[in-house]
């Protein structure tokens, strides 16, 4: 399996969302990955990145990206072989600047979703505040101004494809006030570039941004759903499920035709027994755009303590190897820590992980 990967390459996430800075070539690598830049520079050819781009030249996988190599190897495809499709970058090439871009500098969210953290949504806060479990400020970085600035160093004559990452993108106005200066100052944007919104699909799109929409190439709303109906609302929560899917079909209907769909899946212990359930929802309901063509339907790993280290030998019994190394072992005290943590919320948030997932609480009836 070749480890050659366009994001390497011509990737750049940046991620705003503290004092300083912070770059890496991918949004689904871990925070350790990330290292600081002056974003007063053209920072794209930084040192930083230099050892992670020879190292795959030799066709060598970089330990950082176990996500999607783990993906492949169940036989799914991932943000890799994705990007190689869609960037269609020569490895063998250094580039002036990037090819996609993931920005991250606002976590205003409206939802406080199982596999996220109060680091990626302001709701996560203000609900463990409410709960006496945070103590700090309820606090959500609107960066939009540096964000501008920095793009501004950056050579974006290569750029095919930029990402708004959350919080939720669809709140308020700084994504669509970066996405205007976006229009006027990327060379071809109207041609080249497709502009993404990542979506927990909850939020509508007011009219007025039609015409901003329209000087893209294509918009694309990556959808976060992780699972059909009660299951869907246990790890979205307070999402309901029937508001979502009722949204996400009109969105499809009414928005300008040059907006695209992409359904995201985040894959952890709450939905890797039944990812069929939604890939035949989306077949039977959300298949294609407006114009017919294809919906994506992506899957990407989860971090944190629901990841999928945490399935007992049971659960990994009952789903075969896909996702998991040779060398897997079960983790007790992780599996323990991750129960109390099911048990904590459920008890807050008036849920029933037995009752919502029985076959998954099922392989874990040893702890719970």
């Amino acid at each position: 399996m070749s480890a050659y990967c366009s994001m390497i390459h011509g990737g750049l996430s940046l991620n705003f969302n503290q004092k300083d800075v912070k770059v890496a070539h991918c949004c689904l690598l871990g925070t350790q990955a990330y290292f600081p830049v002056d974003s007063n520079t053209n920072f794209f050819n930084d040192s930083g990145f230099k050892d992670r781009r020879n190292l795959n030249k030799k066709d060598i996988w970089d330990p950082a990206c176990n996500g999607c190599k783990s993906i492949e190897l169940a036989q799914q495809p991932s943000m890799r072989t994705g990007m190689n499709d869609g960037l269609g970058i020569d490895g063998k090439t250094d580039l002036v600047g990037p090819a996609r871009i993931d920005l991250m500098f606002d976590l205003s969210c409206n939802l406080a979703c199982r596999i996220c953290n109060p680091g990626l949504s302001t709701f996560w806060q203000k609900h463990l505040k409410e709960n006496g479990l945070w103590q700090k400020p309820v606090y959500s970085a609107k960066n939009k101004d540096k964000v501008i600035t920095a793009l501004s160093n950056i050579d974006l004559s290569n750029l095919k494809q930029l990402v708004f990452c959350g919080g939720e993108t669809l709140l308020g106005k700084e994504y669509w006030e970066v996405a205007r200066w976006l229009a006027n100052n990327v060379p071809n944007a109207k041609k080249q570039l497709t502009l993404c919104f990542q979506t927990n699909g909850t939020q509508k799109i007011a009219e007025k941004y039609f015409e901003l929409i329209e000087k893209f190439h294509l918009v694309k709303l990556h959808v976060s759903i992780d699972g059909v109906d009660k299951k869907f609302e246990y790890q979205r929560w307070p999402a309901l499920w029937n508001q979502v899917t009722d949204n996400i079909l009109n969105l499809r209907e009414n928005l300008p035709s040059n907006v695209m769909f992409v359904i995201e899946e985040t894959v952890s212990i709450f939905n890797l027994y039944h990812q069929q359930e939604l890939a035949q929802w989306i077949k039977q309901n959300f298949a294609t755009n407006r114009e017919g063509d294809k919906i994506n339907h992506t899957r990407h790993l989860a971090h944190g303590i629901f990841n999928l280290e945490n399935v007992t030998e049971e659960y990994k019994q009952a789903i075969g190897q896909q996702y998991h190394k040779k060398d897997w072992q079960e983790n007790p005290e992780q599996i323990q820590k991750m129960i109390k943590e099911i048990a904590k919320f459920d008890q807050i948030r008036k849920q029933d992980f037995a009752k919502t997932f029985p076959e998954i609480a099922n392989f874990y009836n040893r702890y719970l």
